[in-house]
């Protein structure tokens, strides 16, 4: 009989654990995804030489967005900015700038000109917590090594508290979840 009742707390407990698990899963999830909406104002931009010890980021970020990026200066210095400052970093290059823009519409606009960057080391990613950054890292990888095997397109997109890599042949298909 003591051998039965055993089993039985051993499975009781058991499925307590299993259920806290998921209810600490649930809530982890739920912190990123604040994290992600307190962030949604802010991008990275990679790239820009740091050597110089007197610069000053604003000034940097301003010519980046008004001779690269909208190639617009009336606009570019207009759009009022929270707060721009280089972040500390583990790896070597220049340290990225971190811009976070009191209207999300210019920093969508900023976003949607990215592609004037093109050929240039300069990046812009959006701004995400530290676990959806690494899952994008990763993510990065197997997408340049799936663009180079499989001649397709590549991209990365946050979908809830998680990012996917999508494919398609080109552009008159439909982006597709890569497996």
């Amino acid at each position: 009989m003591d051998l039965q009742l055993q089993e039985l707390e051993n499975e009781k407990l058991f499925k307590q654990k299993i259920d806290l698990q998921q209810q600490i899963d649930e809530l982890k999830e739920k912190a990123i995804l604040l994290e992600k909406h307190d962030r949604k104002y802010n991008i990275l931009i990679y790239g820009i030489d740091d050597s110089n010890p007197e610069e000053n980021v604003y000034a940097t970020t301003r010519k980046l967005f008004s001779k690269k990026l909208l190639r617009d200066a009336p606009k570019a210095n207009s759009m009022p900015l929270a707060n721009a400052h280089r972040v500390p970093t583990r790896g070597k290059g220049p340290k990225p700038i971190l811009v976070r823009f009191v209207h999300f519409g210019d920093k969508q606009l900023v976003m949607s000109k990215a592609y004037n960057l093109k050929g240039t080391k300069i990046r812009l990613l959006d701004d995400l917590p530290v676990s959806m950054k690494e899952e994008r890292f990763l993510l990065s990888h197997n997408a340049f090594t799936i663009r180079k095997r499989d001649k397709v397109q590549t991209r990365i997109r946050a979908k809830g508290a998680h990012m996917t890599l999508e494919t398609r042949k080109n552009n008159t298909e439909n982006w597709s979840l890569w497996e």
